[in-house]
This record gives structure tokens, C-alpha cells and sequence, in this order.
């Protein structure tokens, strides 16, 4: 399973913003894909908007955009969509590790964290085995379970985890239960002699359209 990811930062007008958004959502639909927009909330650059699509492989994913690019709509759209656009990021595509599900339906204020770093070359598997245990161990006590993904296209190395929220109470709640156990900073600090340094992040997007 695949995720394609796109960033950019906007001028933050999210009242301009959010009928085009709302559009390319119902636009790619019409074409037989599932597009998730989220709006960048803490530890995010402001204006950040996300977009992100699952594929189960390659040939998929490009038989969905061959549909979409064949809508004038889109082109539409996204000519008034850049006019409020400041940077783009590169496009990454992530293979899923750990869960993935094709065509999933999130509902609209969901919140997920992000964690993720840039790795430093040193063993892979290791990286991916010790990542895996943290997800776990986290599940075990909060309840919350995480994807997995890497980096297959676009800066290579880039890996993290990602956990789904219905509200930023339940994050609370579940940062308050990860602070009081006694093994879990210990295991998410492990971590460290996989990452590059300065490049370990965690924050928040929220799901908007």
C-alpha cells in the first residue's frame, strides 16, 4: 500500500481557501479517488495545507490520475488554488509498513499526529524493528494504534509514524497516560541513534475536507 503526500503553504485566507479544497474533494471523487485535505495545526508552519491519497500500487495510481487530469474542473481549480499559494514541497510517496487502507473515510475534524525524522544510515531494520515496538508499546497503553510508513519516492530515508485522533482531548488524554508509564519515554528515546539529527518532528494536521 502506498500514500502519496503533497505539502504547501498557503496565505492561511482560508475562507477563499476552503471552497476549492472542498471542490478538488469532490472533483477527484468523481473520478474514483478517495482525497484527504488537512490543514496544518501545531508544530506546523501557518497556512499548511496537506493532501494525501492511498494506492495500492503504482499502476493504480496512475490510472486514477490519468481519470483526474482528464476533468477540466481540476485544472480549474487548481489554477484559482495556486493564486493563493506561497511554497510547494516536493511530493513524497510513502510505502505503508505497518496498516494502510485504500478508500478509507475520515471523518472531517479527525486529528493525527505526525512523527517522523530522516534517517541516519544506521541499520535500517533496526530502525524499522525498534519504530515498530514504539507503536506497539503505545497501543498497550493508550489504546491508539499507528501507520507505519518510508519514504519510496522523493527524499529517500524520510520515516515515521502516524496515529489518528477524534479530538484534541483524546490526545491529551493519551499524552497524559504515555507521560505516567515507566518504560515508554525510555523506548521513544531509542530511537535517537536512528534519526539524523534536527530533523526529528512531531505535530498535528487536521482533516478539513
Amino acid at each position: 500500500m502506498l500514500l502519496f503526500h503533497r505539502e504547501v503553504q498557503t496565505t492561511g485566507d482560508m475562507e477563499k481557501i476552503m471552497p476549492l479544497l472542498q471542490d478538488f474533494a469532490s472533483i477527484a471523487k468523481n473520478a474514483g479517488m478517495t482525497l484527504h485535505t488537512w490543514a496544518g495545526y501545531n508544530g506546523c508552519v501557518a497556512g499548511t495545507v496537506q493532501f494525501n491519497v492511498n494506492y495500492e500500487n503504482l499502476a493504480e495510481g496512475a490510472e486514477m490520475n490519468a481519470k483526474l487530469q482528464s476533468q477540466k474542473a481540476w485544472w480549474e481549480t487548481l489554477r484559482k488554488f495556486r493564486e493563493h499559494v506561497i511554497t510547494t514541497q516536493e511530493d513524497t510517496m510513502y510505502t505503508y509498513v505497518r496498516g494502510g487502507t485504500a478508500n478509507a473515510e475520515i471523518p472531517l475534524g479527525t486529528l493525527i499526529q505526525q512523527n517522523y525524522f530522516q534517517f541516519n544510515g544506521n541499520d535500517f531494520l533496526g530502525a524499522l524493528a525498534w519504530m515498530n515496538d514504539l507503536v506497539e508499546l503505545t497501543k498497550s497503553i493508550t489504546g491508539v494504534d499507528a501507520n507505519i510508513g518510508t519514504s519510496t519516492y522523493g527524499t529517500l530515508g524520510h520515516m515515521g509514524y502516524f496515529a489518528g485522533y477524534a479530538n484534541a482531548a483524546q490526545i491529551d488524554e493519551a499524552r497524559a497516560k504515555l507521560m505516567a508509564h515507566p518504560d515508554w519515554f525510555s523506548k521513544f528515546l531509542e530511537g535517537s541513534k536512528y534519526a539524523t539529527p534536527g530533523t526529528v518532528v512531531q505535530r498535528h494536521i487536521i482533516k478539513i475536507a
